[in-house]
């Protein structure tokens, strides 16, 4: 599989800096430059978000009354 992180303020991850950010995962990624060009190869989602340093922390989904 392939992996991207993506700066995002309503992403379901975050570094140690506390900034959040989503991760795409793909089999295969086609980009203007080529196959999976910019996009990290990793076995599963757990090796990418050790490799990035990230940890799943989901911003909460509180419902309005």
């Amino acid at each position: 599989m392939v992996y991207k992180k993506i700066q995002n303020e309503q992403g379901n991850y975050k570094n140690q800096q506390n900034v959040r950010f989503n991760v795409l995962e793909a089999n295969e990624a086609y980009t203007p430059a080529g196959k999976n060009v910019g996009w990290d190869k990793f076995e599963n989602l757990g090796e990418a978000l050790t490799a990035y340093g990230l940890v799943y922390d989901p911003l909460s989904q509180e419902v309005n009354p």
